[in-house]
């Protein structure tokens, strides 16, 4: 009876039953007669039956569940249960303890898990416990996304934050958009996680002294086939521009704030977001409208710092340079349709610093240094502000915006001994979740009494009404000596950031990378891109940079005017 388990033969067939049975979940060994529990062939063959289809106990039908059968019948039934066997709401429950890394290992073991893995529902509340920046538009409500869409998404995140917590990250990709032309960039700005790009570029024209600006916007959803959708020239040295999206993504207002003889002004253009060729671009046939800076009860000289849009809204942030050298920042509420501008009263900002102010869910920002401590003010916008797309004239231009009372204010004071900040701030024009702040000390920021040395810090403050100083926290970033820290771009969640290091001994620049910590993850600061990164272009030549932290796409400008990006994922 034995000599047929002897040949190699009988145990290949035995593979082959195997081969066929793959359906099954569990490994069973079969039990033989004990005659035969001593060939070694026969027992490797026995193991090698795996994925055998298991049969559930059934209850026999004349017995009364009182019986011992029924008690057996459970631990039976306990003994071959399988996670697959779970009702869908425990598998939710279960589900809410796993991260989307588990959530995707487990879609590979089963069709059953597969199809609960690929639920809407399920991915709906994965994604409001994800901690990494993806590309989901602020107005594109997370129900409206299908699973497949944000397991993509997910995905894609996942990629790009093993990527970037390398020692050096891997460029996936490189490619020139435009070469050489002698016309440096000014300012570059990144919308919709990478697929469009604003350019500034800030020329002479020939036999002319005065300052031409040119403002482009690209399309860069295909980055081996970009091409510039829209492009007109401005006579006059620029100052700051902004450009909005609108929620189909297929029209743009632009906001370009220039210097034309003396004179501070504003343009805004409205284009469609299409295009032909990379070559051949889409100019705007006219001037939507031309803002000029009203008149104001404060004196002096009057320069344009910052312009931001929202919910057709223009805030502008205005230098006045007083006649005894003194300087104050001041802001200018206008309408994107309508012209209708008015001053805010300065004692909302007249105490600040370094004044910036961003505009989000019909709210205004304003964040300010005052000494060593950054201060965040939040204010209702006027319903009558708001208002201004419907009406035709406002009943009293000199008057100032009032904002009201103050909804939220965060503060936070740098460490006992580190000199103030004397950069600017680095704030998204967007944000989500917080406020994420980030500001380098130009002579470099020393902690007195200390070895420590630390040219920057990365502030998150809260971003809601029932927020406290408490929940604010810092992150210093230490910085090598004899080295100034430039160009510093943040994206909306402030979950990474970008910045051009430049050695003031050797003259040599490279870009630098850092990440905010969260409860599961670890802060990151590190080198971007080296000194010498092995690609066509030399970064001692950067003056301008754009990044987007969702694709984790860099764009780098030179002073000759060429223009690179570089993928990271």
């Amino acid at each position: 009876m034995l000599e047929g388990w002897d040949s190699w033969a009988t145990m290949f067939t035995m593979m082959r039953v195997v081969v066929k049975r793959r359906r099954a979940h569990y490994l069973r060994v079969t039990r033989f007669p004990s005659t035969c529990a001593y060939n070694p062939s026969f027992a490797a063959a026995s193991y090698l039956i795996l994925l055998w289809p298991r049969r559930k106990p059934r209850l026999p039908q004349a017995v009364s569940p009182t019986s011992s059968v029924v008690s057996s019948y459970t631990e039976g039934l306990r003994e071959h249960m399988r996670i697959a066997d779970l009702p869908e709401d425990i598998l939710l429950n279960i589900a809410q303890f796993l991260s989307v890394q588990d959530i995707l290992a487990l879609k590979q073991t089963c069709r059953v898990l597969h199809a609960f893995g690929s639920t809407d529902y399920l991915w709906h509340r994965l994604i409001e416990r994800f901690d990494l920046p993806i590309g989901i538009p602020s107005d594109v409500p997370i129900h409206a996304l299908s699973s497949d869409e944000l397991q993509r998404q997910t995905i894609k995140a996942i990629k790009l934050e093993l990527n970037w917590r390398r020692a050096v990250p891997s460029i996936k990709q490189s490619r020139m958009i435009l070469g050489p032309n002698r016309e440096p960039f000014a300012h570059m700005e990144l919308l919709r996680e990478g697929n469009w790009l604003l350019t500034a570029q800030r020329y002479h024209r020939l036999l002319m002294t005065r300052f031409t600006t040119r403002m482009s916007v690209w399309s860069l959803k295909d980055v081996h086939q970009p091409y510039r959708v829209f492009s007109v020239e401005i006579s006059g040295t620029y100052r700051s521009s902004t450009m909005a999206l609108h929620h189909s993504s297929s029209f743009a207002t632009l906001i370009v704030a220039f210097n034309e003889e003396d004179q501070e002004l504003q343009e805004i253009h409205t284009f469609p977001l299409r295009g032909d060729s990379y070559s051949k671009a889409v100019t705007s046939p006219s001037v939507l409208k031309r803002l000029k800076l009203p008149p104001y009860t404060v004196p002096g000289y009057r320069v344009i710092q910052d312009v931001v849009l929202a919910d057709g809204i223009i805030a502008t942030t205005v230098a006045i340079f007083g006649d005894q050298g003194g300087v104050s920042f001041h802001i200018l509420l206008a309408s994107a349709s309508k012209g209708l501008s008015q001053w805010v009263d300065p004692q909302f900002s007249q105490d600040l610093g370094s004044l910036k102010v961003r505009m989000h869910d019909k709210q205004i920002f304003i964040l300010g240094q005052k000494s060593n401590t950054t201060i965040v003010r939040v204010y209702k916008l006027p319903q009558y502000v708001l208002g201004w797309d419907s009406a035709t004239t406002l009943n009293d231009a000199t008057s100032l915006v009032d904002l009201g009372s103050v909804v939220s204010e965060y503060s936070y004071s740098l460490p006992k001994g580190m000199i103030s900040m004397t950069d600017e701030l680095h704030v998204p024009r967007q944000f989500r979740l917080t406020i994420p702040i980030v500001m380098f000390d130009i002579a470099g920021a020393v902690i007195r009494g200390t070895r420590e040395q630390s040219s920057g810090c990365a502030i998150s403050f809260p971003y809601g009404r029932h927020g406290s100083n408490e929940e604010v926290t810092c992150t210093l970033l230490p910085c090598p000596d004899a080295t100034s820290q430039q160009l510093g771009q943040i994206g909306a969640t402030g979950h990474r950031m970008v910045w051009l290091e430049h050695d003031l001994e050797t003259g040599r620049n490279r870009v630098m990378k850092f990440s905010m910590a969260t409860e599961r993850r670890k802060s990151i600061h590190g080198v971007l891109l080296p000194t010498q990164p092995h690609l066509p272009f030399a970064l001692d030549a950067c003056n301008a940079l754009a990044f987007d932290e969702v694709s984790g796409r860099l764009c780098l400008a030179f002073y000759d005017g060429s223009l690179h990006v570089l993928d990271f994922v």
